[in-house]
């Protein structure tokens, strides 16, 4: 419609230099040229600089719509294509999440729970491979790993392990937990430096140590770690070190409950040996 009007509307005019009053009348071949009234005024030219001004813009926004309907003509189909592709990639992230994941985490949820009441009363062995009436938390690894329950499940074994003196094993799970919460991940990280210990690397045990002191700056766990990380220098015979960590403690963490104990610490590293 807009391109049969413009077609319709097309016309230009001519203006000669003549006495005030005279209208002016020409035509040249099939244009039609519209009489105007000459004036010597300002008004009037503003007026034909507006209408080539509209008639220009016009013809800009016909030109434009014309070149979006030949493209959408011509790619019509491959923009069907990719439209259905993200409607079915949005509408099957929602079916995964509530048709499979949510159901799983759930029934998830249900099956760790005993488990964690035997990691509590200390019995891990257990806790991890459960029993007629409890399902184990390496089961609960198998079935629901992907959800998280299953992280849970995948930290849990690691301190089961950690705590049975199967080092290597508790590595192999705490490597594998992937916790999003504040606390559990840094926590993950320090039993990776007790596993370590615990195989005799005391170097692989300060780097988690460290790592975990600098991974959140809280009164919880990032006196613990210092703390660690101090135990391991004194063993390492390297009291410089060993003082820093617990000054580091006593000057950065008077909340926590190591807090009292440093002064302790920081004498026995300085006159270490």
């Amino acid at each position: 419609m807009i391109i049969n009007g413009l077609k319709n509307a097309i016309f230009s005019t001519k203006t000669k230099k003549s006495d005030k009053n005279e209208k002016i009348f020409s035509h040249k071949q099939k244009n039609v040229y519209f009489c105007k009234f000459k004036n010597n005024g300002k008004k009037e030219k503003n007026k034909i600089k507006m209408e080539k001004n509209t008639q220009a813009n016009q013809a800009e926004q016909v030109s434009f719509v014309s070149k979006t309907e030949r493209f959408i003509e011509k790619n019509a189909t491959a923009l069907i294509i990719c439209v259905a592709a993200v409607v079915l990639i949005v509408l099957g992230f929602f079916a995964v999440k509530f048709w499979y994941l949510t159901p799983r985490l759930d029934k998830g949820n249900e099956a760790i729970f005993a488990a964690e009441q035997l990691l509590n009363r200390g019995e891990f062995q257990a806790a991890l491979d459960g029993d007629e009436n409890t399902t184990g938390f390496l089961t609960v690894i198998d079935k629901y790993g992907a959800t998280k329950a299953g992280q849970r499940a995948k930290y849990d074994a690691g301190i089961c392990y950690l705590r049975l003196e199967q080092y290597d094993m508790a590595k192999k799970y705490l490597k594998s937990y992937k916790g999003k919460d504040a606390l559990t991940p840094i926590l993950a990280e320090m039993c990776l430096g007790d596993a370590e210990i615990g195989l005799g690397n005391q170097q692989a045990a300060l780097k988690h140590y460290n790592k975990a002191a600098k991974m959140d700056d809280n009164y919880l766990t990032a006196p613990m770690a210092l703390f660690k990380a101090g135990l391991v220098y004194i063993d390492l015979k390297d009291k410089e070190n060993a003082a820093k960590c617990f000054q580091s403690v006593k000057d950065n963490y008077p909340e926590s409950s190591l807090y009292s104990e440093m002064d302790r610490y920081i004498a026995y590293a300085e006159n270490m040996e």
